[in-house]
């Protein structure tokens, strides 16, 4: 301080420099003081130092850094993974099991017959009802049988020995099958009803004519072969 500038002017000019440095610091922070500074020196100085003291203030607050609005800068939220479907357990179908064949389709032929439970396949010759002469070693179909009455003979020693021990050895059983072909090809199965062993004398109900589609199969029994046996089946 000069020796001849008095202290109160020195002070006042002082006082006013600062408030004109306050004014210009607040307005660069965006600070507009409302206060007029006075003309009087003893009213500014309270303001300036008040003033000074608050610029002081704020010049030691933290700076605080305002969130960024960047869309680089956002919180990316990941969506939610969408479930796929449980897939269904596949259901098995079941497995049709296979029809046994039709006698029509697992047998053809002509004159013929089949007795699969006892191994018989065997061609058919025709036996007439005037014929004398004794049967010779075929299977014969006998003309004499009624209607409805396929009857069917041979000799117990060889075309129908099979069917002579399953009756001796107790395997004739009901429901067998039996499967025949006419001299038309057409086939058609039967199965056994029943059977009986007779005397040849008084035996005209054998090839007696049916109310059914029916056969009939006769072979011999006995040391001199002087019984009969006769099965009866039907068709179905």
């Amino acid at each position: 301080m000069s020796p001849r500038v008095p202290f109160r002017r020195w002070l006042a000019a002082s006082l006013i420099a600062v408030s004109l440095a306050a004014q210009s610091s607040a307005a660069a922070v965006g600070v507009v003081p409302n206060a007029v500074v006075p003309a009087s020196v003893d009213s500014v100085a309270p303001a300036a130092v008040a003033l000074t003291a608050g610029l002081a203030s704020l010049a030691r607050r933290p700076a605080v850094a305002v969130p960024s609005v960047h869309p680089s800068a956002a919180r990316t939220v990941p969506k939610p993974a969408t479930p796929k479907p449980t897939p269904k357990p596949a259901v098995a179908k079941p497995v049709a099991k296979p029809k046994p064949p039709s006698a029509a389709t697992a047998f053809h032929g002509r004159n013929h017959v089949w007795i699969p439970a006892l191994g018989i396949n065997r061609s058919i010759s025709f036996f007439p009802c005037s014929r004398s002469r004794p049967p010779d070693n075929y299977v014969y179909r006998w003309g004499c049988a009624g209607r409805n009455n396929v009857y069917l003979l041979g000799h117990a020693y060889s075309v129908f020995k099979p069917l002579h021990d399953a009756y001796v050895r107790g395997r004739l059983h009901k429901g067998m099958l039996v499967v025949y072909a006419d001299g038309n090809g057409r086939v058609r199965s039967y199965r056994v009803s029943y059977w009986k062993v007779v005397s040849p004398v008084g035996a005209d109900w054998a090839w007696a004519a049916q109310s059914r589609p029916s056969m009939t199969l006769q072979t011999c029994l006995g040391a001199q072969s002087q019984w009969r046996l006769i099965v009866r089946l039907v068709a179905v």
